[in-house]
């Protein structure tokens, strides 16, 4: 996992992903018209997931208060291509998720994009981001700017 901040579209929010103790940790800020932080893989792998129904991810989220993260899935290698995702309230401590394929959405640069087909026999990336934004302009409901803190203990299909 590496950061993908929002400073590739000019903002000054960092993070750095800790891969021995897999901890992401940051600062989300808005200035210059910022407002998220993330990790993303590399799509240096190709699971094909057709016999699975989805992703459980076990986590510590380090913070006092409730936040709402994305979940992504990629079925394409575009750097810039849709995800599919979820958005997931986490509370403070242990969380397991369970991300359903069925129930992603796909997005752009958080639009939604109607009449698109999840390739489950081609997933080459996950992602988690914590954003302002949820979907279509609305804002995210458990945002706040500050510190992140998040560890990803386990992710296994089901």
């Amino acid at each position: 996992m590496a950061p993908l901040d929002d400073v590739v579209m000019g903002g000054v929010s960092s993070s750095t992903f800790d891969s021995q103790e897999g901890r992401w940790t940051g600062v989300v800020t808005d200035a210059n018209n910022g407002g998220f932080v993330g990790i993303r893989s590399t799509p240096s792998f190709k699971w094909n997931m057709e016999q699975c129904k989805g992703l459980q991810w076990t986590l510590n989220q380090n913070s006092k208060a409730k936040r709402r993260f994305k979940f992504v899935l990629r079925d394409s290698a575009e750097f810039n291509g849709i995800t599919w995702t979820t958005s997931v309230d986490l509370k403070p401590g242990r969380n397991v998720v369970k991300i359903d394929f069925r129930k992603q959405v796909p997005a752009l640069f958080a639009k939604t994009i109607p009449d698109q087909i999840f390739k489950k026999d081609n997933v080459v990336g996950v992602q988690i981001a914590y954003s302002k934004f949820e979907y279509d302009g609305d804002l995210n409901p458990n945002f706040e700017l500050g510190p992140v803190d998040l560890q990803l203990l386990e992710l296994k299909a089901f």
